[in-house]
C-alpha cells in the first residue's frame, strides 16, 4: 500500500482535466484451477480508480484493487483449508460505441500486475506477482453508476491459473 498511495496522489491533478474518481465492487466466480483450489467458493473484489477521458467515447481507468476468496477446504491441496487473495494494479480501457460515454453499453479490457497469495492452513503461504488480463461488457446506467461483467485470466504458479468471471457495479464521483 505504501507504493500505491503515491500513485493515487500523483493522479489527483488529473481531476482538473475531467478525470473522475470512483470505486468498483464485484462478486467473483472462480473457474478452472481456481475453482478447484477454492472448492468453488465465490469471492469478493473491490477497487478504487481514476477514470480519464481520452476523446468522446474512450476512457482509461487505472485501478488499484483486490480479490478475496474465503477459507475453504481444497481437494487439490489434500483437504487443507485454503484462502486465496490478490492485490491488483490494472489499467482498463473502456470504449463506448455510442455517441457519449455518459450512458449506454461499453467494452472494457484490462491488463496489469496481480500479486496472488495462496494461504493453506498449517502450510506455507506462497505469493507470486504475475500479469493479469480481463475483458468484458459494461453498461453505464447514469453518468455516475454502471454495471460490468468480465472474464479474467492470470497465472499464479506453473500448474495453477486463476480464471473466472466477475459481476459487479461501478460508481464514479
Amino acid at each position: 500500500m505504501r507504493r500505491v498511495l503515491p500513485l493515487l496522489l500523483a493522479a489527483l491533478p488529473l481531476c482538473a482535466q475531467d478525470a473522475a474518481l470512483g470505486v468498483r465492487a464485484q462478486g467473483v466466480i472462480p473457474m478452472g484451477d481456481l475453482r478447484d483450489l477454492t472448492d468453488g467458493q465465490v469471492g469478493l473484489g473491490a477497487g478504487v480508480f481514476v477514470e480519464i477521458p481520452v476523446g468522446d467515447t474512450f476512457k482509461l481507468r487505472p485501478t488499484v484493487g483486490g480479490q478475496y476468496f474465503p477459507k475453504k477446504t481444497s481437494a487439490s491441496l489434500g483437504g487443507a483449508e485454503v484462502t486465496v487473495s490478490s492485490v491488483d494494479f490494472m489499467v482498463d480501457a473502456l470504449w463506448f460505441p455510442g455517441e457519449t460515454a455518459d450512458q449506454g453499453p461499453y467494452l472494457v479490457v484490462g491488463a496489469g500486475g496481480q500479486m496472488w497469495r495462496v494461504s493453506p492452513t498449517g502450510g506455507t503461504a506462497t505469493s507470486h506477482t504475475r500479469l493479469g488480463v480481463s475483458g468484458g461488457l459494461g453498461y453505464q446506467l447514469t453518468p455516475h453508476l454502471g454495471v460490468e461483467a468480465r472474464a479474467f485470466w492470470s497465472p499464479i504458479e506453473t500448474n495453477l491459473t486463476a480464471t473466472g468471471l466477475s459481476l459487479g457495479g461501478v460508481v464514479r464521483f
